[in-house]
């Protein structure tokens, strides 16, 4: 069913959110991560930039976890055998939030070597 305006549509994916946290440890793991980049960004006197660089790289790892979890949970529901369609989409899935999470941290990798050094 369709969302009636656009304050129903909001409290949905603010429920989504909440769903998707609560249901994987990943999630939690992830907030660590993130947590522990803030510091050392604060650590190493990082800049505007370095910031919003770490925000949207933390927004693109919660994305792709939160698409990745609704993909394992669609394919759960409809086939509950063994089938090797849907481990591939579930491989594929995971594979997004992996490459995500190498650009998170080949990313805050480098800004905060580049802060050491100079």
């Amino acid at each position: 069913m369709k969302n009636k305006n656009f304050l129903q549509s909001v409290r949905c994916a603010v429920r989504g959110i909440k769903s998707g946290f609560l249901a994987e440890r990943n999630f939690k793991i992830y907030v660590c991560i993130a947590l522990v980049f803030l510091a050392l960004n604060i650590i190493t006197s990082s800049g505007l930039y370095d910031y919003i660089i770490l925000l949207a790289l933390t927004c693109g790892v919660f994305s792709a976890e939160y698409i990745n979890t609704a993909a394992e949970r669609i394919c759960d529901s409809l086939c509950s055998e063994k089938n090797k369609d849907v481990g591939f989409i579930k491989d594929v899935a995971a594979g997004a939030v992996l490459v995500m999470g190498i650009a998170f941290f080949g990313a805050e990798g480098a800004i905060l070597v580049s802060n050491i050094i100079s």
